[in-house]
């Protein structure tokens, strides 16, 4: 029941937050005094009155707000102004979608659009797709909701307008919660507040406070969700915007009702109440009497619960009818346009029932000054056929004279008959040519008007026939090249007649594509008449060189991270081999007593570890970027990955004296008994590497980590107190070689490959990586593996348990053979440790007379001894005793080497460095499958 609750208040309260709003304690007098100033105002100065005073009516009185934009409307009309009639338009489809009235909402808001887009107003068609994606929102389509914040998005960041990219983020927020992507939404949210911030917008920020309150209530986090509502509710009372306090009072109210807090809930309300009736915001009233109703029928208050659910519907039927007025408005005015259409139509055909009687008189007096005219010719004809007869002779020879230049005309006429043929193949060639032609071809006059074009160019452009007859076209090149195009144009066909080239942009179905523009004259009788232009889509080659640029960008700037990172190695390598060589003289020197000698030791250790994670460091990079990393997955608790950690870093802190530096491990209770399937070791090193880094960067504060179980995935994460990563390192920090000061006098060593190898190694394990940081604040590091789906019980936690019983190697008998003494004795040590047995050879002859000798549990057997090397031993061995199992030990590790070993005959593999800890898992693996 409270799911569904919160999921509904949720709804309820993303609603009434929809737009980002600025509301002042004085909005009813604002708009009052907004309508004693139309009175004073004419022309596009009183329509911008008119634009400011819908806004203002939008939440107080929307239904108001759309009869104002109706007049203003007509106006702009009357004056011609286009610009001001998209944007009263979109107002109007704001106050239709306040009343909830969606369809009238939209069909305005794409109204706007195309007078916007007719105007090439770039801000104008952003705010347009904010306002569709509000309505989308309002109908519950968030997809279709995020589709157009998105692409009013991309042209605000083109605009570079901080404050609308901020409103644009705070809505994609809204609809991702929505969507129940609530993690998401918090980002952008606070990128939102951040824009919000520096412009020192307040009341927008305490929106979206709001809406980062919401999120969290829908995430179960109700003390965050009470902390972000306390920020807005300050800001609001602050700024005396009673509107926005009224709504806050509102959730928190909502909040207190989900975890029972009913007398802190019914506070709240009773002061949102108060307000809203001040502000006669009747849907706020609604909510909160509905739940007034539910916190006394929770009291058993039941008489009292039913008066203010009575009220609540009281106002429902209010707004219900609201609408209702409004949309038979609607209809109203529909009706009374399409009569006046039916008129019109009416009027239509009297006027043209009146032009045809017009013309019927036209024509009985024409017809009958015809008839005149012909008893008229009659007359004369009768007349002058006498003197017709005296001409004839005339006529005579002039038809022989007649007939004479008919024959000469005939023949030019014939002469011109073969020129016009030749002319109009001409005309067919080209014709042929240019529709066969992969280039687009245009033909223009003097005058640089387009007389023809190939098919080609309309497919290439995606322009009609039309706009290119009309010169239209040039309107379609994208803006930031569209002034030079144009006076490209005109100069070729003023004064400039020579062959030039061109390149520019066009954009066709909001896709940017490149084009190459060729022109050459054309003359006659060297008289310019125009040009021929051929154009390409060169949008391939434009992106191959603008990849090209890219990857040679790419290249220096890599030759330049491996040169700092051998620089850096250099430094790195040599620091803990100065100490290790140093503090090995002194050893040999009797000037210094056992404690000192004992420090020194410790000093040398130390080093040697250093030394040994670069080169770990640097395998891995090598293993990982050849992909020869082999993942070993077993099922183990999440639990003790995390204690080992906390107990290695918690010593490290203790030891280096950092009281300043708190260690946290959060969560601990929850994952318990967490199981999870995945390599160990690499998980070990990621937490490692995390939180090394988080202890070298935090000088005082703390370092916080822990594990939630979250689906079917652990979200681990590191946060720190310390310096932080500056906004511009944030996109490379997962990258190699790079550190987040790469200057000589930084004050934080490492090799910049660390979290290059946790972003890998998490991959690897089916995860991802992520950081969040804030310079001067600290930083976050989260990292998800996969969980193992199925359910562990008794059977694999007393698996566990056997894992780290060490009772089956007890008392066993080693024998280690080695040629270096150093490492015989390390081994040795080692192996002691673990209460086993220990025997030693110095080559392989010497174990194989052992072998024959004593009985042997287990053989660590170097592999490259003199004499005789640790395979042919191993061989030799299996003819002694053919059950004593035999492990190989090698510095050699690269991927593979292990299993080349076990084909060889080989019963396990270590690899150098090993530890106590290699060596006993080795051991376990062995004696149990001896036991099982």
């Amino acid at each position: 029941m409270r799911s569904k609750l919160m999921l509904l208040f949720v709804n309820m309260l993303l609603l009434s937050f929809l737009i980002p709003f600025q509301v002042l304690g004085d909005s009813k007098l604002h708009s009052d005094s907004l309508t004693k100033l139309l009175e004073t105002k004419t022309g596009l100065e009183k329509l911008d009155v008119y634009n400011q005073l819908i806004i203002s009516l939008n939440n107080l009185n929307p239904a108001h707000g759309i009869d104002i934009a109706r007049e203003a409307i007509k106006l702009a009309d009357q004056i011609g102004s286009e610009e001001f009639k998209a944007k009263l338009l979109n107002e109007e489809a704001v106050c239709y979608r306040k009343l909830s009235i969606y369809e009238n909402s939209l069909m305005l808001h794409f109204e706007a659009l195309k007078i916007f887009e007719k105007l090439n107003d770039s801000m104008g068609i952003a705010f347009t797709y904010a306002n569709i994606g509000n309505v989308y929102y309002g109908i519950n389509e968030f997809e279709d909701a995020l589709t157009y914040h998105y692409k009013s998005l991309a042209i605000k960041e083109e605009l570079k307008d901080k404050s609308q990219i901020a409103y644009s983020y705070n809505a994609i927020g809204m609809s991702l919660i929505r969507m129940n992507d609530q993690k998401q939404a918090l980002k952008y949210f606070h990128n939102a507040i951040e824009l919000r911030k520096k412009k020192n917008e307040t009341l927008e920020m305490a929106n979206i406070y709001g809406n980062m309150g919401d999120a969290m209530v829908k995430l179960n986090q109700f003390d965050d969700a009470l902390e972000y509502l306390n920020m807005a509710q300050e800001i609001y009372t602050n700024e005396k915007a009673d509107y926005g306090l009224a709504l806050i009072y509102n959730r928190k109210a909502e909040v207190y009702y989900l975890f029972d807090a009913l007398d802190m809930a019914y506070d709240f309300l009773k002061k949102a109440e108060s307000l809203a009736l001040i502000q006669k915001n009747f849907g706020l009233l609604q909510t909160n009497y509905d739940l007034q109703s539910k916190i006394l029928e929770k009291k058993n208050l039941y008489k009292e619960a039913l008066h203010f659910t009575n009220k609540a519907y009281g106002i429902k039927d209010s707004l219900l009818n609201e609408r209702k007025f409004y949309e038979m408005s609607e209809i109203r005015v529909r009706y009374e346009t399409n009569k006046l259409d039916a008129d019109n139509e009416i009027l239509r055909l009297k006027v043209k029932e009146q032009d045809m009687r017009l013309k019927l008189f036209v024509f009985l007096f024409i017809s009958a000054c015809l008839i005149f005219i012909a008893l008229l010719a009659i007359w004369r004809y009768l007349k002058d056929r006498k003197m017709n007869q005296n001409l004839a002779l005339v006529n005579l020879s002039l038809e022989e004279r007649v007939n004479e230049r008919t024959t000469a005309l005939s023949e030019q006429i014939l002469a011109r008959e073969v020129a016009l043929n030749s002319l109009r193949q001409s005309e067919e060639k080209f014709k042929t040519i240019s529709d066969t032609s992969p280039s687009g071809i245009a033909v223009t006059n003097e005058k640089g008007q387009i007389v023809f074009m190939n098919n080609r160019l309309l497919e290439i452009t995606g322009i009609v026939e039309s706009q290119f007859l009309e010169g239209k076209w040039l309107s379609n090149i994208f803006f930031d090249d569209r002034s030079e195009a144009i006076n490209f144009w005109n100069s070729i066909h003023q004064d400039d007649h020579q062959v030039r080239e061109f390149s520019f942009r066009m954009i066709r179905d909001e896709v940017i594509n490149w084009f190459y523009l060729k022109v050459a004259p054309i003359f006659n009788e060297k008289i310019f008449i125009g040009f021929v232009a051929v154009i390409d889509n060169i949008t391939s080659q434009k992106e191959f060189e603008f990849e090209l640029i890219r990857s040679k960008n790419k290249a220096e700037e890599s030759d330049k991270l491996k040169s700092a990172f051998l620089a850096n190695m250099s430094h790195e390598i040599r620091t803990p081999m100065n100490a290790i060589l140093g503090f090995s003289d002194l050893l040999s020197s009797n000037e210094y007593d056992e404690e000192e000698k004992t420090e020194f030791i410790n000093m040398i250790k130390s080093s040697g570890k250093l030394l040994l994670n670069l080169i770990n460091d640097i395998i891995d990079i090598s293993k990982i970027e050849a992909g020869e990393l082999k993942i070993q997955a077993t099922t183990f608790q999440v639990v003790s990955v995390l204690d080992e950690s906390f107990n290695t870093f918690r010593q490290q802190l203790d030891q280096s004296e950092r009281n300043g530096v708190k260690l946290i491990f959060n969560h601990r209770a929850a994952i318990e008994n967490a199981m999870i399937t995945t390599d160990r070791l690499r998980l070990q090193q990621i937490m490692t590497n995390l939180l090394s880094n988080a202890v070298k960067f935090t000088h005082s504060g703390e370092v916080e980590f822990g594990v939630i179980h979250i689906g079917d995935r652990y979200e681990f994460y590191v946060r720190d107190s310390g310096i932080g990563i500056p906004a511009s390192k944030l996109d490379v920090v997962f990258e190699r070689f790079r550190q987040a000061d790469d200057s000589h006098t930084r004050l934080y060593g490492g090799t910049g490959l660390g979290l290059a190898i946790t972003r890998n190694l998490t991959h690897l394990l089916g995860g991802k990586i992520w950081v969040e940081s804030v310079e001067g604040s600290g930083t976050v590091f989260y990292f998800t593996l996969p969980a193992d789906p199925e359910q562990y019980g008794k059977d694999t936690l007393a698996q566990i348990k056997e894992q780290n019983d060490n009772s089956g190697f007890i008392g066993k008998t080693i024998l280690i053979v080695e040629d270096i003494e150093t490492n015989l004795q390390l081994a040795g040590l080692m192996i002691r440790r673990l209460d086993c047995n220990v025997m030693f050879a110095s080559n392989g002859f010497i174990a194989l007379d052992i072998v024959s000798k004593t009985k042997v549990d287990l053989i660590l057997m170097d592999i490259q001894m003199p004499e005789m090397d640790g395979i042919t031993a191993m061989k030799k061995v299996r003819e002694i005793d053919n059950h004593i199992p035999v492990v190989a030990v090698t510095a050699f590790s690269i991927l593979g080497e292990d299993q080349k070993y076990l084909d060889m005959g080989f019963d396990g593999f270590v690899s150098k460095p090993f530890n106590i800890e290699s060596l006993s898992a080795t051991f376990k693996n062995i004696f149990n499958f001896e036991k099982h």
